[in-house]
């Protein structure tokens, strides 16, 4: 009887500053087929009403940052941790370790062969070891900081703040040190990007199957 070959996985991380079109492309991916998770979304798993997570934020911060059904008022938590390092350094004490953990028993149970993670702050928390290769998303300063703009309905102050906090495209580049990397350029429309990443699907696959 023969034995079937273990299929192999890739571990990709999906990285790059806020408001580049991360999600874009990770929802493109999905629907070519890859096994697509993002670390946002795993972060509203583990500030569920009655979950850890938020018991802890609450313990830390106090009820302002609850709404008025006790869950989670994300505004309110992206100001405070606007405010200061200190408000920054807390919450991602209490959530990444959690976030964290799903994420790797996720990438543990994947059975496709490209894994897709998109997480923004691959560089800061230094966490390449956990994958394979990295995709680094960028667009111009222009671009990022309208789309930003008008996806979270913030002036242009706040949105030159949530930039700020980010570490910058050339640091975010050093990553490629340490994990093999693909930098897409996404200045142009959907449509643009949409191919940029079948083309890098199929290039991925490719690499796989060698």
């Amino acid at each position: 009887m023969l034995k079937s070959t273990p299929m192999t996985t890739l571990k990709i991380a999906l990285t790059g500053g806020i408001a580049c079109g991360k999600s874009q492309m990770a929802q493109i991916f999905a629907k070519l087929g890859a096994d697509v998770i993002r670390l946002d979304d795993i972060s509203k798993q583990v500030t569920t009403p009655g979950s850890d997570g938020l018991r802890e934020l609450v313990g830390t911060f106090g009820k302002r940052i609850l709404n008025q059904d006790d869950s989670l008022n994300r505004q309110v938590l992206r100001t405070l941790l606007l405010e200061n390092e200190s408000n920054k350094n807390h919450i991602e004490v209490i959530l990444h370790p959690k976030i964290l953990k799903i994420m790797q028993e996720w990438q543990k149970n994947s059975k496709k062969i490209l894994n897709i993670v998109e997480i923004p702050l691959l560089m800061e928390r230094k966490l390449a070891y956990l994958f394979d290769r990295a995709i680094i998303l960028t667009c111009n300063e222009k671009k990022q900081l309208k789309r930003l703009k008008n996806r979270a309905s913030i002036d242009e102050k706040q949105a030159k703040k949530m930039i700020s906090i980010q570490t910058s495209h050339e640091n975010r580049l050093k990553i490629s040190a340490e994990l093999p990397c693909d930098i897409i350029e996404n200045n142009d429309t959907l449509a643009d990007l949409k191919k940029q990443t079948q083309q890098l699907y199929q290039k991925l696959n490719q690499s796989v199957n060698i």
